[in-house]
């Protein structure tokens, strides 16, 4: 069988987000190809022919193309299934109650995390501009705002969903990790049920094993 071939520098949280999932589910033979944007690797035409909004991560299964590394999770998950943990749910319920996280992660929980993340580590290391700090407060808000309902959901909770690790929980691990860097985590470490939670999946060896692949040198 083909083995699958990643392309998108580990660097990226969104990459991290599926090296993760492979590792989870105990995929271990597939090709990473650490393609990255800031050294102009997704302009090339061999990249925009593969993904034309000319992002990463980008996934090659036995010659079909597919990206957005949330979809990629969910099918690395889904096709390794019979080999590793179910990642997905257990039931009905419990898979909508996944996605369901997954979309607040996205749509509620990450987007503050870029705005203190943008500000704080890659504007100052990348374009070596000042943070806007009023920008950066804002960003800080919203994000305390959104984690008081994750504390509130998490009492008495191992996990987000059911009684088991699920794609809920891995999807947050790559833009939390960047909060310290942030000047942020202790909105985590403020919160009992968060910070317990953080603990326990922040713990698991595939992630220690994906922050190694590339590690942060900020």
């Amino acid at each position: 069988m083909p083995k699958l071939t990643l392309h998108g520098t580990a660097i990226s949280p969104y990459t991290r987000r599926v090296i993760m999932t492979l590792y989870e589910m105990g995929v271990e033979d597939f090709v990473h190809i650490p393609v990255s944007p800031l050294t102009g690797g997704t302009k090339t035409p061999d990249f925009i022919k593969m993904q034309p909004f000319a992002r990463i991560p980008v996934l090659e299964d036995n010659g079909s193309i597919i990206y957005e590394s949330r979809t990629l999770m969910r099918y690395v998950a889904d096709k390794y299934m019979d080999q590793g943990p179910n990642l997905l749910g257990d039931t009905l319920m419990e898979r909508a109650l996944v996605n369901q996280w997954i979309d607040i992660e996205g749509h509620t929980f990450s987007p503050p995390v870029m705005i203190l993340v943008y500000e704080r580590v890659f504007k100052s290391h990348l374009h070596k501009r000042p943070c806007d700090e009023e920008r950066w407060k804002d960003g800080r808000e919203k994000l305390s705002r959104v984690l008081d309902i994750y504390e509130k959901h998490l009492e008495g909770r191992d996990y987000l969903v059911g009684n088991s690790f699920s794609l809920a929980d891995l999807t947050h691990l790559p833009f939390t990790e960047l909060l310290p860097a942030a000047g942020a985590f202790d909105l985590i470490e403020s919160r009992p049920n968060v910070c317990r939670w953080w603990a326990r999946i922040s713990s698991r060896n595939a992630w220690k094993r994906t922050q190694q692949v590339e590690p942060y040198e900020f």
